[in-house]
């Protein structure tokens, strides 16, 4: 039998720690991958900001609820943690946005509040009956350095007071414009795992004058938000997974490749 994706040639932009997983996947499906990573996560280096991620963190126990963006979060988050709170404190409760930041969380000792929509993202998580009324509250939101406002915001709107716990910095990768400029090949789709790594893609192209070259190919996207981020600068081709976690993102790029798109 015919793997679902062979013949099919998949530019993955994942940041390098992150891609195994999903390269493999795609190969697993009989894809040809190529991989550039688009986005690269530091950890803060600047001493007034590791002092601020330190006086957070050493509060810990005062919080109600703690809340991961990403896995990142609770990577640099739970390093932190550690180093603090070898035993965590019982008051917060713990959040997640997707299945894969809940899991990540789960296997640092700690168990995420549930989340039944298939979305998983943002406005999800805003809808979970604990965080309805955080009237006087305290919320910890670890993420990186200038996340979405839209929990924050929401949660302040509702009454909970929100610090913000950023752990770590996106950046374009130092190598990326060179590999994308020796990209000798016009793949069948690319995928993108967040709405900076979408930014990084543009801004890259453009910066090596190949934006014409790959505009028309499909762009299979997290999210909604981010496939309208993805309209907006002015890319043709758009697709939209539920969610950012593999099945979902497999299921929008087998959609996008079907011969009724193609």
């Amino acid at each position: 039998m015919t793997p679902p994706l062979a013949g099919q040639r998949i530019l993955i932009t994942r940041p390098t720690h992150q891609s195994d997983r999903w390269q493999a996947l795609l190969q697993a499906q009989g894809a040809s991958v190529d991989s550039i990573p688009m986005l690269a996560i530091e950890p803060v280096s600047d001493a007034d900001a590791v002092q601020a991620v330190k006086s957070l963190i050493l509060d810990f126990d005062q919080f109600d609820h703690a809340i991961f963006v990403s896995q990142n979060a609770v990577q640099f988050g739970f390093d932190w943690l550690d180093d603090y709170w070898p035993q965590l404190p019982q008051g917060p409760r713990y959040y997640a946005i997707g299945a894969a930041t809940a899991k990540a969380i789960r296997t640092r000792g700690a168990e995420p509040e549930s989340c039944d929509s298939a979305a998983m993202d943002s406005e999800a998580l805003l809808s979970l009956p604990a965080l309805q009324n955080p009237d006087g509250e305290r919320v910890i939101l670890f993420r990186g350095q200038g996340g979405r406002p839209l929990i924050g915001q929401t949660l302040a709107e509702r009454g909970a007071r929100v610090d913000y716990c950023e752990l770590y910095q996106r950046l374009l990768p130092s190598a990326a414009c060179e590999q994308l400029r020796a990209y000798a090949h016009i793949p069948d789709a690319i995928t993108l795992h967040s709405g900076e790594t979408l930014e990084n893609l543009r801004r890259a192209l453009e910066e090596i004058g190949k934006r014409a070259a790959l505009n028309n190919c499909p762009l299979i996207l997290p999210s909604q938000r981010v496939a309208e981020q993805a309209r907006a600068l002015g890319f043709s081709k758009v697709f939209a997974a539920k969610n950012a976690g593999d099945a979902a993102m497999l299921d929008a790029l087998s959609e996008a490749l079907s011969p009724h798109h193609c």
